[in-house]
């Protein structure tokens, strides 16, 4: 995101506790503050010392199996912590604000693609905390007029087209990385959770967007909120869905690699199948996904997963 934004002429700081996060992903040129967006010290000089036209909250923690088990540490975290950052905001001007909310807020979908006015119906702490915050920012709209724009991702995933960006969790969690991983012989077999979902093989049908498209849209929103858009909610994905084993078997093609894959039970906070309807956000930005071909989408991670095999970690 922040090397796209330096390419259309926009200056970037990045706040950052690198918890999780790696140093050495940083783009060039873009200054990095190692602290918390629930620190006030911290986040107050950011709008003290810089002129910012927006804000990207990409923060949160973002594990669902971890969210049911440890729900307080996702709420201080997801919703308490950044109410500072709102704050702060307010105090500073009320630049607007996007926020990386997540599918995960609809819960067992009513219907497939999934519109923006699905019910909301949460599974997982982890999904509740980002529907309270998309309704705190609501609140911040209307009583300090801090436009937002709450983008519903779906699957983000690949690494970047250029090759300088890829996913590296620790622990790690998403499906791709784990299935290359697997594939490189970092882990000795692939476990997929729920064979028995209503689907065409069985397995959970999620909607994979590629992280270029994804900063892409991130880009349009935050030009059209400077330029006053409203504050709204939208969905970011493809509107196509593929199964797990569908994933898996690509994984084995493009690596050209075999590895052993072992079912296990459904997870609690699972749900069988997220597709997005993204009309709304092609319709009012004309975005449309360049990159997120399921078989680019793994092509990139495997290329980057290949050529970093112990992620940001110096070899």
């Amino acid at each position: 995101m922040c090397r796209m934004l330096q390419l259309h002429g926009h200056e970037a700081i990045v706040l950052d506790t690198l918890e999780y996060g790696h140093a050495r992903a940083m783009a060039k040129g873009v200054a990095l503050v190692e602290g918390n967006v629930g620190d006030k010290d911290a986040v107050s000089s950011l709008f003290t010392n810089h002129h910012i036209d927006g804000v990207l909250h990409f923060a949160g923690y973002i594990s669902v199996e971890e969210s049911i088990q440890n729900p307080i540490r996702y709420m201080r975290n997801n919703l308490i912590a950044p109410t500072v950052l709102l704050e702060c905001m307010r105090d500073a001007g009320s630049m607007p604000i996007i926020f990386s909310s997540t599918a995960a807020v609809y819960g067992m979908p009513q219907t497939v693609p999934i519109p923006e006015t699905h019910p909301i119906n949460p599974l997982s702490t982890y999904g509740l905390s980002k529907w309270n915050f998309e309704q705190l920012l609501d609140v911040y709209d209307r009583s300090s007029g801090i436009r937002s724009v709450s983008l519903r991702y779906f699957n983000a995933c690949g690494a970047a087209s250029d090759g300088l960006n890829g996913e590296a969790h620790e622990p790690e969690t998403h499906l791709i990385p784990l299935a290359c991983q697997t594939a490189l012989g970092l882990r000795d077999q692939f476990h997929i959770f729920g064979t028995d979902y209503k689907t065409k093989d069985g397995t959970a049908v999620r909607d994979y967007i590629h992280i270029d498209d994804l900063c892409e849209a991130h880009l349009l929103v935050m030009d059209a909120l400077i330029n006053g858009h409203k504050s709204d909610v939208y969905n970011v994905g493809t509107g196509v869905g593929a199964t797990v084993s569908e994933v898996l078997a690509l994984v084995k093609e493009i690596s050209g690699r075999e590895f052993t894959v072992v079912t296990s039970e459904r997870r609690v906070g699972d749900s069988p199948e997220l597709v997005a309807d993204p009309s709304k956000l092609k319709k009012e930005f004309g975005w449309v996904p360049k990159h997120s071909k399921l078989s680019d989408i793994i092509a990139s991670a495997w290329h980057w997963h290949e050529n970093h095999p112990t992620g940001y970690i110096a070899i």
